[in-house]
């Protein structure tokens, strides 16, 4: 009973410093995107998405297309919200009240996905089931 216990107090506390780390590099992408520093904030957001084994993420990947759509890279940033929609349920309803996703890029990705966008939410709900 007792090396039970202390293997789930192992295994807890393991998870608690794994948590930090990913709040570490999540913290650390935001003040680079602060910065301006795009290249290094992307950077930093895919090493978080890959750490966190694709648990809600649909923040990170609207922060990774805001990221893209600041050096211009358009095509890029829709794909990241196009992921967003397929693989963690952004709605229409995102791409108006986000408090996260650009202004600019929302208007822009939302007349470019348009068309796919329930293809694409139908994929999400596919998921759920």
């Amino acid at each position: 009973m007792k090396k039970t216990v202390l293997t789930f107090v192992v295994l807890f506390v393991a998870q608690l410093g794994f948590s930090g780390e990913l709040d570490s590099i999540l913290n650390k992408a935001r003040v680079l995107t602060e910065k301006k520093n795009y290249s290094e904030a992307i950077r930093e957001y895919e090493n978080y998405i890959k750490l966190s084994k694709g648990e809600n993420l649909k923040d990170v990947y609207i922060e990774v297309a805001n990221c893209y759509f600041y050096q211009n890279k358009k095509e890029t940033a829709v794909n990241y919200i196009k992921d967003a929609i397929s693989k963690y349920g952004f709605t229409e309803e995102d791409f108006i009240y986000s408090s996260i996703l650009d202004e600019k890029l929302s208007s822009y990705a939302l007349s470019v996905v348009y068309d796919d966008y329930f293809k694409l939410r139908k994929k999400y709900l596919a998921t759920l089931n």
